[in-house]
């Protein structure tokens, strides 16, 4: 029986020789191709090469260098990308101008991502501009957004405008996509609480923190519910959980004064404020409380320091004026009083404290400069009256009658002494 065996031009040398040069001819081809390719390819990457990831909270390191990557970048060949992750990180570090700004640049290099609307709209409720913010999450679900992230921002800035029937929908369409999503059930319970169902409110947000431990409005809605309702001790122990996570979280500190605040621990309250300010400068609502304080103790002083301070930091503080000229008044600059009722009082016609500030300043200012004549103090209408509009009295024509007594007085009824007493002449 024959053996099979293999053609015979399986092993010709001339057909040997040919396959080795088109193998080889294939191989440098390849080569070649492979280079057009990543040639072609790096002027592509070149701007995405040192675009760092965004760094995890928390590692100041990692995001340092993350910081100084990304501007390198930026400087080098401003891609929207590098603009967009530097504004993530500085939300996260609570810059939030900067933010604005590098979201804006990115988006105006790029319009069609929808995560760049979406980070635009963190930063604008992070300043406090819901309506804006709300927009911008509706251009990124628009765009193709689909994240529990989305809804739950959504249904948060619906809330934040009253709307709680379409926030509970977008809160749920989270919930539905990540049913142990900590932050939708804290939302839950932020519109329990608006709508006055403290309970429900409570119970959402111990739900919440089961499933999110880290999150740090959870601690601060619960302590101010409980200091609210009187339990300070509840109130203060939520604050402690907080600070070990947070250790130098400003609105914390803030939140630990108001309830030293509201015990009447002055003076812890003061050393809370203080510390408030020492990590966030521009946190005017520890000035504004620092200021009541002062003023308790009638340090007008150092209260009029403060309120100062919140004027400049927030011009449409309610009512700040008002506060202003009692330090004034208190303090014997009633001509800066004065000033500032009546600025009080053109914002505020309303405004019964400020009214009444500014009778009483122009009282006293006019009493200051007039010592001799304090008692008659002029009204309110007409602050220095003059002395041509005061009446005069003619004495020369007005007759004066005197009074005539009787003639006869009886001591008493047995006495036989009677005594004639004659009229004034």
């Amino acid at each position: 029986m024959k053996k099979a065996s293999l053609p015979n031009y399986a092993f010709h040398p001339f057909s040997i020789r040919c396959g080795i040069r088109l193998a080889s001819v294939a191989a440098l081809f390849y080569s070649f191709a492979l280079s057009l390719f990543l040639l072609a390819c790096t002027s592509d990457n070149r701007q995405m090469a040192h675009i760092p990831d965004v760094p995890k909270s928390g590692d100041s390191s990692r995001t340092q260098l993350a910081l100084q990557a990304l501007t390198q970048a930026i400087n080098t060949s401003s891609p929207a990308s590098a603009y967009a992750k530097r504004a993530v990180i500085l939300l996260a570090m609570g810059r939030y101008a900067d933010a604005l700004a590098d979201i804006n640049e990115a988006i105006e290099r790029n319009d069609n991502a929808g995560s760049y609307f979406l980070t635009r709209a963190k930063v604008l409720r992070a300043l406090q501009q819901p309506a804006k913010a709300l927009e911008n999450a509706q251009r990124a679900e628009i765009l193709g957004v689909n994240t529990p992230e989305l809804y739950t921002l959504q249904g948060d800035l619906l809330q934040q405008q009253n709307q709680f029937d379409k926030a509970r929908l977008y809160v749920a369409r989270a919930l539905q996509m990540a049913p142990y999503d900590g932050e939708a059930y804290f939302f839950n319970g932020l519109m329990a609480a608006k709508q006055g169902d403290t309970a429900q409110a409570l119970a959402l947000y111990d739900q919440s923190l089961r499933l999110k431990p880290r999150y740090l409005e959870t601690y601060n809605q619960l302590s101010a519910i409980y200091r609210t309702l009187g339990n300070l001790n509840a109130a203060l122990a939520y604050n402690e959980r907080a600070v070990r996570y947070f250790p130098n979280n400003a609105k914390l500190i803030y939140g630990r004064g108001l309830i030293y605040h509201t015990s009447g621990r002055l003076d812890s309250a003061m050393i809370c404020y203080q510390q408030t300010i020492k990590l966030q400068p521009t946190y005017y609502q520890a000035f504004f409380q620092s200021g009541l304080i002062n003023q308790k103790y009638r340090n007008y002083y150092g209260a009029l320091a403060n309120y100062q301070r919140v004027q400049q930091l927030r011009p449409q503080f309610p009512r700040i004026d008002t506060y202003i000229g009692f330090c004034y008044e208190q303090t014997g600059q009633y001509d800066l009083a004065i000033a500032a009722y009546t600025k009080a009082s053109q914002q505020n016609a309303g405004d019964r404290q400020a009214a009444a500030g500014l009778w009483r300043s122009q009282r006293r200012q006019y009493a200051q400069q007039n010592p001799y004549n304090s008692v008659i103090l002029p009204d309110a209408s007409d602050p220095l009256p003059s002395a041509v509009n005061r009446p005069t009295l003619d004495t020369t024509r007005v007759r004066i009658t005197t009074i005539q007594p009787k003639t006869r007085v009886l001591t008493t009824e047995s006495d036989s002494l009677r005594r004639t007493v004659k009229p004034i002449n």
